[in-house]
């Protein structure tokens, strides 16, 4: 049995066993020492301290221990270094002459072992993870995944690949809290020791190693000439944070943190402050130095902008995340309700999400809620905190959503391919019918069918098909819709009228799409006067597989026929539109053939287009019948 005592590093509480305690406090005690004299000596003790508190927190939690013991202590003296130690490597520096002014090289470490890491996560510590092992600032890891995942980078189903892999790796890799003061990356900061104006060209120079003046150069060049480095530069400056801490600007340059490497870094920036700078420097820096004199002034305006700015974002924040909830409540509600047609009008009247909908299994609701009530209720957390001006964070909270977000998107992911699977493969049919024309009254026409009866073609359910019709759709024939027939009228060397009707659908299989592709149900209704086209066509699955029909319709060159205003409007052949402005009776008298060159051609109406001076002008309009009448002469011979 031990005595432990209970202290506070840096905000941290710990407890440490008495021994452990009188160990590291000698240790803090010789620091404290050996850089009372230096300047800033108290902020080199509050970093060191800093430094101390994490490495106890990383112990606390990969070991699961409650107090600090005295082996913890002395592994954290060895990988810190004592003062005796590095007064020891100094004196043997000094007596050697060395010429090797920079810090201490890492040990020769074994063989590197990925593993996700929990110190610095943001989802999983799967990116920071992988970017110690590559030992790269996790910035750019992350960057790189986010990416990728939206499909910003050109190869083939990167995203998938990079979801599928991040959660697998979450899953099988364990995490651990790494010793990052041995980690010998370096670190993007900005650099307020070099500044100008926020230290982001000399940041980037810390972590290229590129020359800081020609840096300097080229932002200036870029902010004349191209105008775009201006905005990267704020963007850099907002995004990046400033390396405040001796510890930070030691990571910047990727040294280990050991007490040899502080007093090295102090050194340094003793020995960089009494350079000088050139004079073609100076000049350079003149403009961008003034601006920095004079922005001070107006920080207190850039404080109202920004709390504006951060009030508006977080009220607009909690409204977003109020509406997507409510959203949330009622499909979650009319799922859970089975109601089909309070469905249909949760999902705007739209027959083909409607459809898909049906295809759906029980569960993906639930894979909906959990993946995007999460991201709803952070979305929340984060405007109530703006609001507040302060973080709001739940331990428990994140560990459960980011499993509910887990299980969630991986439910719509499955859902989602299975639903693509569904249009894997294509196939197509056809059917053709031959028919007799009788003579020049024979007329082609449109069914004048109600678009609650196209949509229960669809969904077999009279009473649901109204759902997604009001009343001024219900008798618009024309509207458009997946299951709209393509019809298209073409000339052929031939004796009968020829209707071919194409089938096309998807499927899991060939098979399977052709089956799609034959429950099309689509009508011709014809007779000793006509024929009468649908204008949709049905399914008999009730299933959506992307189908399509075409209908062609192939009329012996030279045969006479008529058709009614409506099927004119309804077909893809183009006719002039000025026919179109005549009444259903007058445009019925016209007498169409299908001409080997032109194609669809009036025999007995001259298209010409009308103006106001045109309708006004009897004269005219009776040398247009003469016209007409003309040409009734001149195609006797074809009727």
């Amino acid at each position: 049995m031990k005595k432990t005592l209970t202290i506070n590093l840096s905000g941290f509480v710990f407890h440490i066993e008495e021994d452990a305690y009188e160990l590291l406090e000698n240790y803090i005690k010789s620091i404290r020492q050996y850089f009372a004299n230096y300047e800033g000596s108290k902020e080199i003790i509050e970093d060191i301290e800093s430094r101390i508190a994490e490495r106890f927190f990383e112990i606390r939690e990969t070991q699961k221990t409650e107090a600090i013991n005295q082996i913890h202590v002395e592994e954290l003296i060895k990988s810190l270094g004592t003062v005796a130690d590095f007064k020891e490597y100094e004196q043997s520096e000094q007596s050697e002459q060395s010429k090797q002014s920079g810090p201490s090289k890492q040990s020769e470490q074994g063989k590197k072992v990925f593993r996700r890491d929990l110190s610095r996560k943001k989802l999983g510590g799967v990116a920071s993870g992988l970017a110690n092992y590559l030992e790269v600032d996790p910035l750019w890891v992350r960057l790189l995944l986010v990416i990728g995942f939206f499909g910003l980078i050109p190869l083939l189903h990167i995203g998938n690949v990079i979801f599928w892999g991040y959660i697998i790796c979450w899953i099988a890799i364990p995490g651990e809290y790494p010793n990052d003061s041995n980690m010998g990356y370096k670190r993007f900061f900005r650099d307020p020791d070099n500044k100008v104006i926020g230290g982001v060209i000399s940041g980037i120079a810390k972590f290229t190693g590129w020359d800081l003046g020609l840096l300097r150069v080229l932002a200036v060049i870029s902010i004349l000439v191209f105008g775009t480095g201006f905005l990267a530069y704020l963007i850099i400056l907002i995004i990046t944070p400033e390396a405040k801490t001796l510890t930070d600007k030691m990571s910047m340059e990727g040294e280990p943190i050991t007490l040899e490497n502080i007093e090295h870094n102090i050194n340094k920036s003793i020995d960089s402050d009494n350079k000088t700078e050139s004079f073609f420097g100076k000049i350079l820096l003149i403009p961008f130095r003034v601006f920095a004199a004079i922005l001070p002034a107006f920080k207190g305006f850039f404080n109202v902008i920004r709390w504006i700015v951060q009030y508006f974002a977080g009220a607009l924040l909690m409204i977003i995340a109020l509406a997507l909830m409510i959203v949330l409540f009622f499909a979650f509600s009319a799922s859970l309700s089975g109601t089909n047609y309070f469905n249909a009008i949760q999902l705007g009247g739209e027959l083909i999400p409607f459809l898909l909908f049906q295809d759906l299994p029980k569960w993906s609701i639930w894979a909906f809620v959990f993946a995007f009530l999460p991201i709803i209720v952070a979305t929340g957390i984060g405007g109530a905190s703006l609001l507040a001006n302060k973080r709001f964070y739940n331990k428990t909270f994140s560990y459960v959503s980011t499993i509910m977000a887990v299980i969630g998107w991986i439910g719509l992911f499955y859902v989602g391919a299975s639903l693509g699977n569904n249009f894997s493969r294509t196939a197509s049919t056809n059917k053709t019918q031959l028919y007799a024309m009788t003579d020049s009254s024979f007329m082609f026409d449109i069914h004048h069918e109600s678009q609650s009866s196209m949509v229960e073609k669809l969904l077999g359910d009279h009473a649901l098909a109204n759902e997604f019709l009001d009343e001024d759709e219900r008798h618009d024939f024309n509207r458009g819709g997946f299951n709209r027939a393509n019809i298209t009228f073409e000339g052929y060397n031939g004796d009968s009228l020829q209707i071919i009707q194409f089938f096309k659908s998807n499927g899991k299989t060939r098979i399977e799409a052709e089956q799609n592709a034959q429950s099309v149900t689509y009508q011709i209704v014809n007779n000793l006067r006509g024929m009468t086209f649908d204008s949709h066509f049905g399914l008999k699955n009730y299933k959506f597989r992307n189908q399509r029909l075409k209908v062609k319709v192939l009329i012996p060159y030279g045969k006479v026929f008529s058709m009614s205003k409506e099927l004119g409007y309804f077909i893809e052949n183009m006719i002039p539109s000025e026919y179109f402005e005549e009444d259903e009776s007058t445009f019925k008298t016209a007498k169409w053939i299908m001409d080997p060159n032109i194609g669809l051609r009036c025999i007995n109406r001259i298209a010409v287009p009308q103006t106001e001076n045109d309708m006004g002008n009897q004269d005219d309009w009776e040398d247009f019948e003469k016209r007409f009448e003309e040409k009734d002469k001149s195609d006797a011979t074809i009727q």
